[in-house]
């Protein structure tokens, strides 16, 4: 999920997978957002409902209300947490942290991404973004070529991370598990 500002310019604010969903915004009035999706990865199923029966769905106040209210109620401290990594720590590890949570969502040690993605995702320039993917890539954690990047050592590119991604899971973690977030 990216917010996307006047001159078109985005910034990621969310990484969402199979344990979520877009449009929450459903669940309220259903009133415009700035914001927009983007899809990284190729999927064999992705499930579709019109905002009618979503919002049908939701006001029956039954397992789906719930579980809608605790992923929304994640997502919010997600974007927040996003915040304040974009603002607070540097790109090498948002870096990081993106490439795992990337990893999380495509279940694979590789997957297709570009500089100009990650660049977007990142809200970094091109050039610092190469950089960085190099320094990663030196160290041994990704390798990264032809606009593909595969995980070689998840342990040590955890530590590269900052306190974000284990705060984000953890909250996309307790929905999935069935427990409220925090």
């Amino acid at each position: 999920m990216l917010t996307v500002l006047e001159d078109g310019k985005m910034v990621e604010i969310a990484t969402v997978g199979r344990e979520g969903m877009i449009g929450v915004s459903a669940i309220l009035d259903g009133m415009p957002v700035t914001s927009a999706a983007m899809v990284q990865g190729a999927s064999d199923t992705c499930y579709r409902m019109k905002v009618d029966a979503f919002r049908r769905e939701v006001d029956r106040r039954d397992a789906f209300h719930e579980l809608m209210a605790h992923f929304a109620q994640a997502l919010f401290g997600f974007v927040a947490q996003s915040t304040a990594c974009n603002a607070i720590h540097s790109v090498e590890q948002r870096l990081a942290r993106w490439l795992l949570m990337a990893q999380d969502r495509m279940g694979s040690d590789e997957f297709p991404l570009t500089q100009e993605f990650v660049a977007i995702m990142l809200g970094a320039s091109r050039p610092t973004v190469t950089v960085v993917a190099g320094t990663l890539q030196k160290a041994g954690l990704i390798k990264y070529r032809h606009g593909r990047v595969t995980i070689l050592d998840r342990e040590h590119l955890e530590a590269a991370s900052c306190e974000c991604y284990r705060a984000a899971t953890d909250l996309l973690n307790r929905v999935t598990d069935g427990r409220k977030p925090r």
